[in-house]
């Protein structure tokens, strides 16, 4: 093997274990609530990325369409070439990083003035912090063909169609997930720590009211300081345990009727309305719509999940759910 074919192999497998790594950390501080340390490893793991693209396409691993499916079918068989240190390899990412552990030691995420909106090359996965240059110094792209990891758009991008018609939808979900389930199996928790079927349910109910008051406060004030206080998390909701399910159904479709009575009809302008939160920026209504649908949705996910093991483990036949809810939970995806 060629001296500079095992730089590429090295590079690959060095890249690829970056990705993983740093995606898999992402997803668990977004869980954790830790949203901007969240965005600073989903950036750092795109920078792995397309690293490790860029070192497959250069060791010949990418043909036509024809060749690339012939090539899985026989089975990818690389190298492994045995490699240094995969994260915290340049000095940005080490600068970045080592403001997170500081935040982490006083038990919080990032604030917003803490950490900037986060950029990185699509060519040769160089990061930059703030706007950047107009051109990549390493590989010349211009700023157009940067990946951008911005606070604005950390919760996701969906526009205000698309937030509507999943906060009109889920009362329909959540009437699904729960109907044909036993009373006692709702408030079952699997184990110690984990919320039952009741409790997340619950748990929605708060958080609409925690996003109306949100939505709120950005259409009827100018430029509004968003409450500094976490939502309530799910070990609040154990009051919902002594609830029946219908009540807790009702709790949730009278929250979201006043939700949705205050968000119909808004303009554009409106939905562009700015509020601001301490850790997440200066941020658009838009903005907590992503925020508080791909909270909702991630939810709907896991009592779909305990609805097919709870009905399941009871030998029920009835633990499918309709065809049609299925794209609902799944949207975006």
């Amino acid at each position: 093997m060629a001296v500079d074919e095992i730089q590429l192999r090295r590079a690959l497998c060095s890249a690829s274990l970056g990705y993983t790594a740093y995606h898999s950390w992402a997803v668990k501080a977004r869980q954790e609530r830790r949203f901007n340390i969240s965005r600073l490893l989903e950036a750092s793991s795109n920078v792995k990325r397309v690293k490790a693209e860029r070192a497959f396409r250069d060791l010949g691993e990418v043909g036509t369409t024809a060749e690339n499916i012939a090539r899985a079918l026989a089975g990818l068989e690389p190298d492994t070439v045995a490699t240094g240190p995969v994260t915290g390899t340049s000095a940005l990412s080490r600068d970045l990083l080592g403001r997170a552990a500081r935040a982490l030691v006083e038990d919080r995420d990032l604030r917003a003035d803490e950490l900037g909106d986060l950029y990185v090359c699509a060519s040769c996965g160089e990061m930059f912090e703030g706007l950047g240059p107009e051109i990549c110094p390493v590989c010349g792209t211009v700023r157009e063909g940067f990946l951008g990891f911005t606070a604005a758009e950390s919760m996701g991008t969906r526009g205000p169609h698309g937030i509507m018609h999943a906060l009109e939808r889920s009362s329909e979900v959540l009437r699904a997930l729960l109907n044909g389930v036993d009373d006692a199996l709702l408030a079952l928790r699997f184990a110690p720590g984990k919320p039952s079927m009741k409790e997340l349910a619950g748990h929605l109910v708060d958080m609409d009211g925690v996003f109306r008051e949100r939505a709120w406060l950005i259409l009827e004030t100018e430029s509004p300081e968003l409450p500094l206080a976490h939502p309530p998390r799910l070990t609040n909701a154990s009051i919902y345990q002594g609830q029946t399910a219908a009540e807790i159904l009702a709790a949730f479709q009278a929250s979201r009727r006043q939700t949705l009575s205050l968000m119909r009809g808004l303009t554009s302008a409106a939905w562009h309305r700015t509020g601001h939160h301490e850790t997440l920026g200066t941020v658009p209504l838009t903005h907590q719509g992503n925020w508080v649908v791909s909270h909702e949705r991630a939810h709907l996910i896991e009592l779909a999940q305990m609805r097919h093991d709870l009905l399941e483990g009871n030998g029920d036949a009835s633990a499918g759910l309709p065809p049609q809810l299925v794209p609902e939970i799944l949207e975006g995806e």
